[in-house]
């Protein structure tokens, strides 16, 4: 395929990992990585998540990749848009196979029928007030049948569908729609994006109820800001939240 981003795709596959991002992360250290270079892995036995939270996935099962953008020189204060671009792209590859309607759990977790279907992990080394290097690392959940209790609000593409769907086609798509989004990093103001983001944000202009600082409360958001932090109206009053200071209660009230 034809690349706008990416100046080659590169895929290395691992049986086991303890992470696709740490091994990234440690191969750009090492300078043995390129940009499109993609750790692919069957089972990674201490996946992360957001915040230190673990990912969970059975062996084989789902799409645990990492994609490395090497040398790509934006500025510190662009990651919101880096990371608004990544979800559109993540968002995508979902739709092309599912058909379905989409929304983006801010600030990067995809949502099928308001159950998380996929999670992005973006993690940087700078230079300066410059990123030098990102890795992309995306967990997507293709066909896992089963989630454990603890997991009401996961799904995946076999729970949706109840189809198996094949892992290297999705990579192919994934890559694609990354490739397309990303080459927007330099050439699309961020208004532009913050505006396609936002469109498919879960729970905009919506009354819900939230979880802060251990209280529950209603408000509604109103979309991110520039510097890419949560915007919601609580008591007539609009408040800005940073990523875990603000949570869905999806338990009735």
């Amino acid at each position: 395929m034809p690349l706008a981003f990416f100046s080659q795709i590169k895929i290395l596959t691992f049986g086991s990992v303890e992470s696709t991002n740490s091994l990234a992360m440690k191969r750009l250290k090492n300078e043995e990585a390129q940009n499109g270079d993609i750790i692919k892995a069957g089972y990674q036995s201490a996946g992360k998540g957001q915040a230190q939270n673990t990912w969970f996935s059975t062996e084989g099962n789902n799409l645990l990749a990492s994609i490395i953008c090497k040398n790509i020189h934006l500025k510190a204060t662009e990651l919101p848009k880096l990371n608004m671009l990544v979800s559109l792209a993540v968002n995508s590859c979902v739709n092309i196979f599912l058909k379905n309607n989409t929304t983006i759990k801010w600030p990067n977790d995809i949502l099928v029928n308001e159950k998380k279907i996929a999670g992005i992990l973006i993690e940087t080394m700078l230079q300066g007030e410059y990123i030098k290097n990102a890795v992309i690392g995306v967990g997507l959940n293709v066909n896992e049948e089963v989630f454990p209790d603890e997991l009401p609000q996961a799904c995946s593409f076999f729970t949706v569908t109840n189809k198996y769907y094949d892992l290297d086609s999705l990579l192919i798509t994934l890559v694609e729609q990354l490739d397309i989004q990303l080459s927007k990093l330099k050439n699309v103001d961020f208004t532009d994006v913050k505006e396609e983001y936002e469109r498919l944000l879960f729970g905009l202009d919506t009354k819900r109820y939230f979880r802060i600082a251990h209280k529950t409360l209603e408000g509604i958001i109103k979309g991110i800001n520039a510097t890419g932090q949560l915007c919601v109206e609580i008591d007539n009053e609009l408040k800005t939240f940073n990523n875990k200071e603000i949570e869905f209660y999806y338990s009735k009230h």
